[in-house]
């Protein structure tokens, strides 16, 4: 008697096992691969942390909900913020991994570098990051959770006018895509307004020295100066602009914000005044909850690329829930979203895979980032 009951269990082991082997086996139930090209290390490692921290959130809310039909497998692969390895890195993931679907890369140079062998692969690539306005033209299965800088000028360059008035505003701009695009939309608008353009010094991602640039802008006895930057390179130029005892208004945009900005600029950074297409005190019920809960996580407080990162991937994984592990079906189902409540605010995607956000102005004080106030 005692054998026959072993010889049920084992027998019922053995059918449990099977089923669960066979659920697990299920297509609906496989994990999609979906690759990721942020800057782990390099001059922009900083952000591709927070991109990452955003992204692993996301991962473990998709992954532990039972109800999800498709689990996600990220595979990451480290730009370094250069246009070359992001190019090499987005070719592995497409050739090796048989990716389908890509997040990033963080920088403009980057996904203006990788976008056409997206397009022509019919590889769907949404960054979160980048905001040259030549990725609104960068093909059909191109899309981006961030604003673009045509969208920002309007504000900064309205903000800016109403203080310099005559007075030439001096620039100080990364010589990427990006800074590029900046320049490209502000100029003619700033002009328009009856604004002056005074110097334009360019600068390297890799520069830490940027004496030879603040120095003639010195020499032009500056009021007003603009920086397209990163946290960790505005940081060293705040600092060498106070040494050399410029004492201008410095004036910035978004990818300026870091923890980098604070811990090396220190009193340098100051008074710093750009624009955020982020709110980290919205009442939004969505936001305060991903605020709450990569605290929670990280002990620490999130910024606007974590939160686009992680609007991405749960945008991504819903429209799979919906339409299936299907590119094109998938990429219409992007084109489709409107007013969706993320944790980096409403996105709605337009005809050219392109979302826009509101802004508001901040500034450094007393070593923290805060909304400005006149």
């Amino acid at each position: 008697m005692t054998k026959k009951i072993i010889w049920l269990i084992v027998i019922l082991i053995i059918i449990i096992g099977g089923v669960m082997l066979w659920q697990f086996k299920q297509p609906q139930k496989g994990a999609i691969k979906i690759g990721v090209l942020i800057p782990l290390t390099g001059t922009r490692a900083e952000g591709g942390r927070y991109d990452k921290n955003g992204l692993e959130l996301a991962l473990a809310e998709i992954n532990n909900n039972s109800e999800k039909k498709y689990k996600i497998n990220l595979v990451y692969e480290d730009t370094q913020y250069d246009p070359k390895i992001a190019v090499t890195a987005f070719n592995k993931l497409k050739d090796l991994d048989k990716v389908n679907y890509v997040i990033g890369p963080h920088g403009s140079s980057e996904v203006l570098a990788v976008a056409p062998i997206a397009e022509q692969n019919k590889v769907i690539l949404i960054t979160p990051a980048a905001q040259s306005t030549d990725i609104s033209k960068a093909g059909d299965y191109i899309f981006r959770t961030q604003i673009n800088v045509s969208q920002e000028i309007p504000i900064l360059a309205d903000f800016i006018y109403k203080r310099a008035q005559d007075e030439p505003v001096h620039m100080m701009l990364l010589n990427t895509e990006y800074g590029s695009s900046f320049f490209a939309n502000y100029k003619p608008y700033y002009e328009k307004l009856g604004g002056k353009i005074g110097l334009v010094e360019k600068y390297e991602t890799t520069a830490t020295d940027f004496r030879s640039q603040l120095t003639k802008i010195k020499d032009q006895n500056p009021q007003y100066v603009y920086l397209a930057t990163l946290p960790k390179q505005g940081a060293m130029i705040l600092k060498q602009a106070k040494e050399l005892g410029i004492k201008a208004k410095f004036f910035a945009t978004a990818p300026v914000e870091g923890k980098e900005l604070l811990d090396i600029g220190k009193q340098a950074a100051e008074g710093l005044i750009y624009t955020y297409p982020y709110d980290e005190e919205s009442d939004n019920t969505v936001m305060k909850n991903y605020r709450e809960k990569y605290q929670a996580t990280y002990h620490e407080h999130n910024e606007m690329y974590s939160a686009s990162f992680y609007d991405t991937l749960h945008i991504l994984s819903n429209c799979l829930e919906k339409v299936g592990d299907n590119v094109e079906k998938v990429k219409a189902c992007l084109y489709g979203i409107q007013n969706y409540q993320g944790a980096s605010g409403i996105l709605s995607f337009d005809q050219n895979g392109d979302i826009s956000k509101p802004f508001i102005f901040k500034t450094i004080k007393d070593g923290e980032f805060v909304k400005y106030e006149d």
